[in-house]
């Protein structure tokens, strides 16, 4: 969901991200898995690299680790992905303005090529980048339904408004949840962007209408959707009617680790939470009643879009040297951890 970056590159914003900031999420009432989380990431990272640096822990970090099937060496790990690639199909829901401008803000695509490396039966799903939910989440309903026939149900990977996307489709089309094992809330626009609550209706306008190569002109309706009043209340009237498990992993970077061409954003949310991916706040990322994976070290881009390989002459402009397939692959082994494949 990038809406609008400057040429010029701000310095670092100067943001308290202290650990006693943090925003309490009891409310939310998520299940704590970020220890369970942090073992299966931490053992996919280079010796040399620490895994703080990309997984934050704070004070208070609850959960624990599964220790009969959370992978405790390389070659368990290698195994514990091999069987989940005959459980699960994975399918990777982009975000708002995808194809917009071609293959450049691509959002997964490193995502995916990591996942079929693994050997897993990965797609990255087809939306319209000025859609709707509702147009988008027809889309996504129709490419998981239309799929060839295999027993492995799919585990389906909502990146920013790709996760109201894929709530949509669930809900307006109760039969597929028949055939979705979980969703992954990555960075996901649950409860709706303060940047979107911002824009003003002219900004809104000129992002619908602007002649884009990649995406025919939208209605409106994409952006009016992100604003937050918007996403709660879809969510309060539609929470009951989601029955399939939700896991919630979330972009809180440090200030430094913030891209040049979102720091206007992250310095806008600020004061009402330090605790922001330069689009969301964490607390509008997580999804509640949720299982919580943790906090990346990596803002609303860098944990989804290889920017820097796909506009190489605007690299400045970002920081994403994030490992996001092992971000995801963890992910994944967490969460088939706690749910069946409903054909096991």
């Amino acid at each position: 969901m990038a809406l609008f970056a400057g040429c010029a590159t701000p310095p670092v914003p100067q943001v308290d991200v202290s650990a006693d900031k943090l925003p309490d999420i009891a409310y939310l009432k998520v299940q704590d898995l970020r220890a369970e989380y942090r073992q299966a990431f931490c053992q996919r990272l280079p010796a040399n690299t620490r895994c703080e640096d990309v997984l934050l822990h704070f004070p208070g970090e609850r959960g624990q680790v599964i220790s009969s099937e959370a992978a405790t060496s390389p070659v368990q790990q290698k195994e514990a992905i091999a069987a989940l690639t005959k459980r699960f199909r994975i399918a990777l829901a982009p975000g708002f303005l995808t194809g917009c401008t071609g293959s450049v803000s691509m959002p997964l695509t490193d995502t995916l090529d990591a996942l079929l490396a693994q050997g897993f039966d990965a797609k990255l799903l087809k939306i319209e980048g000025r859609g709707s939910t509702e147009q988008n989440g027809d889309l996504i309903a129709r490419q998981l339904s239309e799929a060839p026939n295999d027993p492995r149900p799919w585990i389906v990977l909502g990146y920013s408004k790709g996760l109201p996307d894929t709530l949509d489709a669930l809900v307006r089309h109760p039969a597929l949840s028949r055939n979705v094992a979980a969703i992954l809330s990555y960075a996901g626009a649950l409860g709706g962007s303060l940047v979107a609550d911002d824009l003003g209706s002219w900004k809104e306008k000129l992002v619908e209408a602007l002649p884009m190569p990649g995406c025919a002109a939208g209605d409106g309706a994409s952006i009016r959707e992100l604003h937050r009043d918007v996403r709660r209340a879809w969510w309060e009237a539609n929470r009951s009617r989601v029955h399939v498990p939700i896991f919630s992993l979330v972009g809180t970077p440090k200030p430094e680790r913030v891209s040049p061409g979102l720091r206007k954003y992250y310095e806008q949310i600020a004061p009402v939470s330090a605790f922001n991916d330069g689009q969301l706040l964490a607390t509008d990322a997580i999804v509640p009643g949720s299982r919580f994976l943790g906090y990346v070290n990596a803002d609303h881009w860098g944990i989804a879009i290889p920017m820097s390989s796909q506009a190489p002459l605007l690299s400045k402009m970002y920081i994403d040297d994030v490992p996001r397939g092992d971000l995801v692959i963890a992910a994944l082994l967490v969460i088939g951890n706690h749910i069946s494949s409903r054909h096991d």
